[in-house]
């Protein structure tokens, strides 16, 4: 986070407890104390953090996990072709597409002084391509958009429909795709947070950032 790899092995191993930590995780090696090594770790606590929702049970084969609504808008994100962008594990995430494919929405929505892409790449197709979000507890994770700016989900699906899609969905076709969406939303897991290493006088300082 803001750091380098050297400076994160070092700073692991200034706390023992960190080194007796990682001695248990990775036993055999001689230096377990890796970059690499920090990154597996982080990777196995993720993939613990999986959030089961209806939508999962009804692709498993339970009819009744889905309200008719609910697969209204199912059929609707599939008829209306959303599931180009928003597909795989976490319906999204994966790809990067332009916000904007049919008509881009109003400085209103896009983000100030961000496009995209561009900003990476400097080539004028990826002017403002952005990554497609991942839809799996969308209806917990306001505000929308990279900008911020939609805080509705409702009005947020809209404005997918006519930039994306040159759709204008009427207000039934919004709810029930509204409510496909809430059958992505799945159950936290528990997180038990530990009681972290104390730092040592080895530890390094964080140094303030000069410059642009």
């Amino acid at each position: 986070m803001a750091n380098t790899p050297e400076n994160v092995v070092v700073t692991l191993n200034s706390m023992p407890e960190y080194v007796d930590m990682f001695r248990a995780a990775f036993d055999g090696e001689k230096e377990p104390v890796t970059f690499d090594n920090m990154a597996r770790a982080i990777e196995s606590f993720e993939a613990t953090l999986i959030t089961p929702a209806p939508f999962d049970a009804y692709l498993n084969g339970d009819e009744t996990a889905l309200t008719d609504e609910q697969k209204a808008g199912l059929a609707l994100f599939m008829d209306k072709g959303c599931a180009a962008c928003h597909s795989g594990v976490n319906v999204g995430g994966h790809g990067y597409y332009p916000f904007g494919l049919v008509e881009k929405p109003g400085a209103d929505i896009l983000p100030v002084g961000d496009k995209g892409r561009f900003k990476v790449t400097e080539t004028v197709s990826d002017e403002y391509v952005f990554r497609a979000a991942p839809l799996r507890n969308v209806t917990v994770t306001a505000p929308y958009f990279h900008s911020g700016k939609v805080w509705d989900l409702k009005v947020a699906v809209q404005i997918m429909a006519e930039s994306q899609l040159g759709e204008e969905l009427s207000d039934t076709e919004t709810n029930q795709l509204v409510a496909f969406l809430g059958s992505l939303e799945g159950a936290m897991p528990p997180v038990t947070l530990p009681v972290l290493p104390a730092e040592t006088s080895e530890t390094p300082r964080p140094a303030a950032k000069v410059g642009p």
